[in-house]
C-alpha cells in the first residue's frame, strides 16, 4: 500500500481510499491558505470556445516544437499542493530530469519524499519513509499524464482539448512575458480535471504547470534553472533499489 506522503507527491495517483491528506508529514509544515477558487466543473470542461481556440492552439504548437527538439532536459523544481478540504499546504523542491525516449525522474530534496523514477511504461515510487519500492504500470498509474508536454510528440494534441486560461487563473498563476493555457482532457480523467501550462512566449518552453485535481486539490510546480540537450547520460536515470528496502507492486 502506498504510503500517504507518496498520495500528495504524485497528485493524489498514488493514494488509496483510506489515506487522509491531513495527515501526512510534509517537507515543510502546514499551514492554512486560501485556495485555488476552481469555478464551476463544467467551465473547466474546456469546451471548444473559437474566438480564443486559434490562438491557445498556436501556443500550443509553441510548446510541441521547443519540446520536439529536446532530447534531453533538467530543472529544479518546486511543488505546491493545496488541499482545499482541509485549507492546507505543503511546498516541496528537487530535481526533474527528462530523457527520451520516456525516461523521467523527480528527485526530492527532502530525506522523507518519495522520489518517482519513470522509464516508458513502468513507475517506481521509492518510499524512503516505509523502505519500500512500489513498481506499477505508467498506464495503470497515469503518473505521467499531466507530463507528456515533457516529451513533445502530438500527445498534447491528440489527448487535450485547449484554450486561453481566463483571467483569474492567469492571475494566480501567470508569469510576466508568459501564455496561460488550460488544457481539458478528450477522454475523461479519473484523477486530474484539468492542466495549466504556463508559457514562455519567446521560446514556447513552460515554466511552470499545474494539475487541477477532481478532488479540488491542486498540484503547482513551477521550473527554474532550465537546461536541455546537455547529454544527460543514461545513468542519470537507472534506478537501483535502495539496499534493505521491500519490493511492492502497486
Amino acid at each position: 500500500m502506498p504510503s500517504p506522503i507518496a498520495c500528495v507527491l504524485s497528485y493524489g495517483l498514488m493514494c488509496t481510499s483510506g489515506d487522509v491528506i491531513a495527515e501526512v508529514p510534509p517537507p515543510t509544515p502546514l499551514i492554512a491558505v486560501a485556495v485555488d477558487p476552481g469555478g464551476d466543473d463544467e467551465a473547466d470542461e474546456v469546451p471548444a470556445d473559437e474566438a480564443t481556440k486559434g490562438e491557445a492552439s498556436k501556443v500550443l504548437a509553441e510548446v510541441q516544437a521547443f519540446y520536439d527538439a529536446t532530447t534531453d532536459l533538467s530543472a529544479q523544481f518546486q511543488q505546491t499542493y493545496v488541499h482545499p478540504v482541509y485549507g492546507t499546504k505543503t511546498v516541496s523542491k528537487g530535481k526533474l530530469r527528462v530523457k527520451k525516449p520516456g525516461k523521467m525522474v523527480w528527485d526530492y530534496a527532502a530525506k522523507n519524499a518519495a522520489d518517482f523514477y519513470v522509464t516508458r511504461k513502468k513507475l517506481q515510487v521509492v518510499e524512503h519513509d516505509l523502505r519500500q519500492v512500489v513498481s506499477r504500470s505508467v498506464d495503470t498509474a497515469d503518473f505521467a499524464g499531466a507530463e507528456k508536454f515533457l516529451f513533445g510528440g502530438r500527445q498534447l494534441v491528440d489527448d487535450f482539448r485547449v484554450r486561453m486560461a481566463n483571467d483569474r487563473l492567469v492571475k494566480t498563476y501567470g508569469q510576466a512575458g508568459h501564455t496561460v493555457i488550460e488544457l481539458g482532457p478528450k477522454k475523461k480523467n479519473p484523477h486530474y480535471r484539468t492542466l495549466l501550462l504556463v508559457v514562455d512566449d519567446a521560446t514556447g518552453r513552460v515554466d511552470a504547470f499545474v494539475v487541477r485535481n477532481t478532488d479540488k486539490s491542486v498540484n503547482h510546480f513551477v521550473l527554474s534553472s532550465v537546461e536541455r540537450n546537455t547529454g544527460l547520460a543514461d545513468s542519470e536515470f537507472t534506478f537501483t533499489k535502495p539496499k534493505g528496502y521491500a519490493e511492492v507492486e502497486g
